[in-house]
C-alpha cells in the first residue's frame, strides 16, 4: 500500500517554544545515547540503543520539530558530540551517527505519511506499518553503518550487518510504541483506571512476574517466548499504552537475560545473540496488536452502546434508555426515601414550525432546546427524548416545589433566547411543562404512572395558553388542547 502524505492541522510554533523543544530533543538524545553507549561491551557496539527510537518517536509527536530545518543537524550534533565525549574519535562518530540519522529520517518519512490514528497506535493496522517502518529504518542504518563498523571493529559485512539490524529493530519495537502511545500532557500524571478492573486487574501483571521468573530459572532459547501467553492478557487488559511499557519491560529483562547467559553461549560474537534478538522484536508484535485491536473493537463497541442509548439528532438518551435508567431511579428514590420529580417538556407550535420553515430548522430548534435544558441540569440529572418534540426530565433529589422552579426558568430561558435560523432569521420558542413529584415516590408507583401524570400536567399547561408550567394534582382531569 502506498505512503501517502497527512496535511498538517497545526498551527506554526513560536520560536520561543520551538527553540525550548529543540533543547528538548538535544536533552532527549544525549541521554538515550549515553544509555546506549554504557551497554556497550568492550571493543564491540552497543547491545541496547534506544536514541533512534527516542528521536524517530520525538518528531512523530512533535512534527513541527521533524519540519525544521536546524532539528535535524542538531539531534546529529548531539549523537556526534557525546560519542566523542566518551572517546570515539570523530570520524568513527560521524560515520556511524550519518547511518544512524538516515535511518530515523526515512522511518520519519514513512510514518509521518500516516494519519495520527495510525501513528499513535489507534487502529488495528497500526502494528503493521510501524513494523514495516522499522524494519525499513533498522536496515537503512544496519547498511550504512555496517561498512564502518567493519573498517573500526574489523569485522565481516554480513555479520557486522546482522548485528546491527538485531539490535537496530528491538529497539525500536521496545521503545517507539511507548513513545508514540504515551498519553498527552505531563506522563508523570497519567493513571491507570483500575477501578474497571478490581483486584482481578492485577492477574495478568501477576502472570507476567511469574512467568518472566520462570524463564530465568530454566533457561534455554525457548524461554524467551514463555511470558508471551501474559502479555497478550495483559494486551486484553491494561490498553495500549500500558502493554508498550510492560512489553518494554519484559523485553528489557530478556535482553539483560541474553547478555548474562541464560539462553545459552550468548557473546557479543556469537550469531545466537543477533537470533535471540531478532525474536525479542518479532515477539513484541503479538500484545500491541492484540492491544491496538481490543482498544478499537472497545472504542466501536463504546460507539455502538452510545448510539443505541442516545438520540441521534439531539443527543440526549433515547425512549428505550429514558425509561430504563428511569425506572432505576425511581426504585433508588424510593428506597432511599427521597424526593424525585418529572418534567414533560413539549415544544407549542412544533408542527407549524416544521411546515413554515422546514424540518432542517426544526431540528435547530429541538437542539436549541436541549442546549438550553442542559445547561439549567446538573449532572446526575437524566434528560430523554420521547419522540418527536417531547423530552422527559428526571430529577432526582428535588423536591416538586424546586422542580416547578427549574421548569419555569427552563420556559423563560428558551422564551428570551431566539434561534437563529440558517437564513439569519431570528424565531422565537416556547415550550410548556408538565411537571410530576413525589417525596419520596409511593409504593407501587411506576415510571409509566409518572409520565402519565406528568402528561396530564403538560396538557393542561397546553390548553391554559401554553408556555407555561403546570404541577400535577391527584385527580386533575386533562382540558382539551390543540395540538
Amino acid at each position: 500500500m502506498p505512503f501517502r502524505a497527512r496535511p498538517s492541522t497545526q498551527a506554526p510554533a513560536p520560536r520561543s517554544s520551538l527553540w525550548l523543544g529543540r533543547l528538548t530533543l538535544v536533552a532527549c538524545v544525549v541521554l538515550a545515547c549515553l544509555a546506549g553507549i554504557f551497554s556497550r561491551p568492550v571493543g564491540y557496539l552497543a547491545a541496547f540503543w534506544p536514541a533512534n527510537a527516542v528521536l524517530l518517536g520525538l518528531m512523530l509527536r512533535r512534527p513541527h520539530w521533524a519540519r525544521s530545518w536546524s532539528s535535524w543537524p542538531l539531534a546529529l550534533a548531539a549523537y556526534v558530540a557525546t560519542d566523542m565525549a566518551m572517546g570515539a574519535p570523530w570520524t568513527k562518530a560521524l560515520g556511524l551517527n550519518l547511518a544512524n540519522i538516515a535511518g530515523v529520517a526515512l522511518g520519519w518519512w514513512c510514518l509521518a505519511r500516516q494519519s495520527e490514528d495510525v501513528v499513535r497506535l489507534r487502529v488495528s493496522r497500526s502494528v503493521l506499518y510501524l513494523f514495516s517502518a522499522c524494519l525499513l529504518a533498522g536496515t537503512t542504518s544496519a547498511l550504512l553503518g555496517s561498512a564502518v563498523t567493519r573498517q573500526s571493529f574489523d569485522h565481516r559485512f554480513v555479520l557486522a550487518f546482522s548485528r546491527w539490524l538485531a539490535t537496530e529493530l528491538s529497539s525500536y519495537m521496545l521503545i517507539l510504541p511507548m513513545v508514540l502511545a504515551a498519553p498527552d500532557g505531563w506522563l508523570w500524571r497519567w493513571r491507570p483506571d483500575w477501578r474497571q478492573h478490581g483486584w482481578q486487574g492485577a492477574l495478568p501483571l501477576l502472570a507476567l512476574v511469574v512467568l518472566q521468573s520462570f524463564a530465568a530459572w530454566y533457561g534455554g532459547p525457548g524461554a524467551l517466548g514463555f511470558s508471551m501467553p501474559a502479555l497478550v492478557w495483559c494486551a486484553m487488559t491494561y490498553g495500549v499504552f500500558a502493554t508498550a511499557v510492560l512489553n518494554f519491560l519484559a523485553g528489557s529483562w530478556m535482553t539483560a537475560l541474553i547478555s548474562m547467559g541464560a539462553f545459552g553461549n550468548t557473546s557479543e560474537h556469537t550469531p545466537l545473540v543477533v537470533s535471540l534478538r531478532l525474536g525479542i522484536a518479532m515477539l513484541s508484535l503479538a500484545p500491541l496488536a492484540v492491544a491496538c485491536t481490543y482498544a478499537t473493537r472497545q472504542r466501536a463497541l463504546a460507539q455502538l452502546n452510545h448510539w443505541v442509548n442516545h438520540d441521534f439528532l439531539t443527543g440526549t438518551l433515547s425512549r428505550r434508555a429514558l425509561l430504563e435508567r428511569g425506572a432505576k431511579m425511581l426504585e433508588s428514590m424510593r428506597n432511599h426515601a427521597c424526593p424525585l420529580a418529572l418534567l414533560m417538556v413539549d415544544l407549542d407550535h412544533f408542527k407549524i414550525i416544521n411546515d413554515r420553515h422546514g424540518h432542517a430548522q426544526g431540528d435547530l430548534v429541538l437542539q436549541q432546546l436541549v442546549q438550553q435544558a442542559r445547561q439549567l441540569l446538573r449532572p446526575e440529572d437524566i434528560l430523554g427524548r420521547l419522540g418527536g418534540e417531547e423530552f422527559a426530565v428526571l430529577l432526582p433529589n428535588t423536591t416538586l416545589e424546586h422542580a416547578h422552579r427549574i421548569a419555569e426558568r427552563l420556559c423563560g430561558q428558551l422564551s428570551t433566547h431566539p434561534v437563529t435560523l440558517s437564513d439569519g432569521t431570528q424565531l422565537t420558542v416556547t415550550c410548556s411543562i408538565g411537571v410530576h413529584g413525589s417525596n419520596p415516590p409511593a409504593e407501587g408507583e411506576t415510571l409509566s404512572h409518572w409520565l402519565s401524570c406528568a402528561d396530564q400536567a403538560l396538557y393542561r399547561a397546553k390548553a391554559s395558553g401554553r408556555n407555561q408550567v403546570q404541577a400535577y394534582r391527584a385527580g386533575m382531569a386533562p382540558l382539551p388542547a390543540a395540538l
